[in-house]
């Protein structure tokens, strides 16, 4: 009696024990141990957690015990081996399971391609710049690490100058071609290191068979003594006297073959087209032709001439205007001309906007 009286407990703890572990098993089947029941109805329940626990070990701890990181990411990759998927992305899209990570801990773009390293370990070349990535690289990749090399048209975009101030010897080799208003600066700045190409009245149009040059003591046409004489620097001031001719295009026609002809018979001058100087405000409101909106046109077109490398504008504006955006009166005899005193203006400008390519 009394050896019955002792067993009684013993046996309803044993009866307990085993109905837990069913318990127990049955919930695991169906959960994190699911994996090892492969034989349904057929396997003792109670193995399923047996196994379970032998070889995954109890469910409280994590299934890498080497990873410290929870984020979904690596929660993904740990899985990627047994397919599972962990509470923490149900309900997020496919394509956040998909990504793993390389070995520096950052997104790994192959993870899920087939041809990605199916431990996810290191590249073998660990000092490398791609150190922690696939050995297998898509074909993208090696073009987007490649170095950049600079484009045809960058390698061969010409040299860009920018101005600079000079002293008057810059002009040594300068040839000055233009009308009226070259003529007054000539005969009233006081430079005479220059050579003037000058005419009261010269247009576009004629220039170049002007005969105002003189070479060896000859008087030449401009178009021959570029022929014979070289120079640095050619200013062309120029388009006054063409206000009441044509239209803007058929000056700018003309305006363009002149400069094109000018670097062909020198080659190797650098070349400032300069801007049509404004009238005085009074003649600008009341002449239909010489007026400074339409100055404006013409001086916005010949600007467009400008290379930066071999073609320069100059606007002289810039110097001779008053506040209201018109020749100074204080400056002009006549409202188009400046008086000789100003004339020197015009050099002045020239040489605090100059070009010197051997500083390049």
């Amino acid at each position: 009696m009394k050896t019955r009286k002792y067993m009684t407990p013993l046996l309803s703890a044993i009866a307990a024990s085993m109905l837990c572990a069913n318990l127990a098993a049955v919930v695991s089947a169906h959960g994190v141990y699911q994996k090892f029941d492969t034989e349904g109805w057929g396997q003792p329940i109670i193995s399923v957690l047996i196994q379970g626990l032998s070889q995954s070990g109890p469910v409280w701890e994590p299934a890498d015990r080497n990873t410290k990181d929870s984020s979904p990411s690596l929660l993904a990759s740990s899985q990627s081996s047994t397919g599972e998927i962990p509470d923490v992305l149900a309900g997020q899209p496919e394509t956040a399971v998909s990504v793993g990570l390389s070995g520096n801990g950052q997104a790994d773009p192959d993870a899920g391609n087939p041809d990605h390293n199916a431990n996810n370990q290191l590249n073998p070349n660990a000092n490398s710049p791609h150190s922690g990535s696939c050995n297998t690289q898509n074909p993208g990749s090696a073009a987007a690490d490649a170095p950049q090399l600079p484009d045809a048209a960058a390698q061969s975009a010409p040299k860009q100058y920018s101005f600079t101030e000079v002293t008057q010897d810059y002009f040594d080799d300068a040839l000055f071609i233009g009308d009226s208003r070259v003529t007054g600066v000539a005969l009233y700045s006081g430079w005479d290191n220059l050579t003037y190409y000058a005419e009261g009245g010269m247009t576009v149009y004629n220039m170049l068979q002007s005969k105002t040059a003189q070479v060896d003591g000859q008087t030449l046409s401009i178009e021959e003594a570029l022929q014979k004489r070289s120079f640095g620097k050619i200013y062309l001031e120029i388009g006054i006297n063409e206000m009441g001719t044509g239209t803007a295009d058929s000056f700018m026609e003309a305006y363009e073959a002149a400069v094109a002809r000018l670097q062909e018979l020198q080659p190797d001058a650098i070349l400032y087209v300069c801007g049509i100087m404004y009238v005085k405000q009074s003649k600008s409101e009341s002449d239909p032709i010489f007026n400074n909106p339409a100055i404006q046109e013409r001086n916005d077109r010949i600007a467009r001439l400008a290379d930066g490398e071999n073609i320069f504008y100059l606007d002289i504006n810039e110097v001779v205007t008053d506040e209201t955006g018109h020749l100074n009166p204080d400056y002009t005899w006549d409202e188009v001309h400046l008086l000789g005193k100003y004339d020197v203006l015009w050099l002045e400008y020239f040489s605090s906007h100059a070009i010197v390519k051997e500083d390049l």
